[in-house]
């Protein structure tokens, strides 16, 4: 998985991932997910529109991302997931899935719902 973006937004944690060489391992996709848990920010936005497939080892990194931001009550976001993503995702399910939303506008809104239920 090749890191094709990624950017500290005010109140999220972007990444844009592409498909690379399926024989390498996922270095890029690890520390991209690291940096992202480590910024802060309340959500990681992971942008899957360009992959046709995911890796073990990409799901692996993706649950893991997940759990952790979880911990720290946060939370890791999919946007624009392929079905075929989603099923190599969903596959290895290890608890509850992480939000898997069609566009960033909706993974800025799921972000903004949960401060105006607080707010009530």
């Amino acid at each position: 998985m090749t890191v094709v973006y990624h950017e500290l937004l005010p109140e999220s944690y972007l990444l844009i991932l592409a498909p690379s060489r399926s024989d390498e391992p996922e270095a890029a996709l690890a520390h991209s997910l690291h940096c992202a848990q480590r910024s802060g920010k309340p959500a990681v936005w992971v942008d899957c529109g360009m992959l046709h497939t995911l890796s073990d080892e990409a799901a692996q990194l993706l649950w893991g991302a997940h759990h952790q931001l979880e911990e720290k009550h946060a939370q890791l976001v999919l946007v624009h997931v392929p079905e075929r993503v989603r099923k190599d995702l969903l596959k290895r399910e290890l608890g509850p899935a992480p939000c898997m939303v069609p566009t960033l506008l909706d993974a800025a809104r799921q972000l903004a719902s949960p401060r105006e239920n607080h707010a009530a």
